[in-house]
């Protein structure tokens, strides 16, 4: 009986401490250039892709969502309750950044943001 209580209880942290993990503490490791499969390994499955667009020249890009948990906003709301965007151009990361960070304005509300095209100096498109 002790030792499922012991088990149960060590389950219960584990699923804390990896919702304690917040995009706002992995971000960090992102780098311009990394693939979406170095991205998904360092930051997890994204809550959603906000945009994909192909292009007629068979390029394509996509916009990655990061949220919180709710672990983690229940837990550091007044420190992590940061959104972020990952955007890929053609497979490799371009930017990356809140909401807000990419438009110019600091005052975007994350949840109306816009997303703005990314346009590299291409004339193909």
């Amino acid at each position: 009986m002790r030792k499922s209580l012991y088990l149960a209880l060590g389950a219960m942290c584990v699923v804390v401490l990896v919702g304690c993990s917040t995009p706002a503490q992995r971000v960090s490791n992102i780098r311009l250039g990394m693939t979406p499969d170095e991205v998904f390994e360092e930051m997890g499955r994204p809550y959603s892709v906000r945009a994909a667009k192909m292009f007629a020249d068979g390029t394509y890009q996509e916009v990655w969502e990061y949220i919180p948990s709710i672990f983690s906003v229940a837990l550091f709301a007044d420190r992590y309750d940061k959104k972020y965007w990952i955007y890929f151009d053609d497979g490799r990361v371009v930017q990356w950044g809140e909401p807000g960070d990419l438009t110019g304005s600091a005052t975007v509300d994350p949840d109306e943001a816009v997303i703005q095209e990314y346009r590299p100096d291409r004339r193909t498109r």
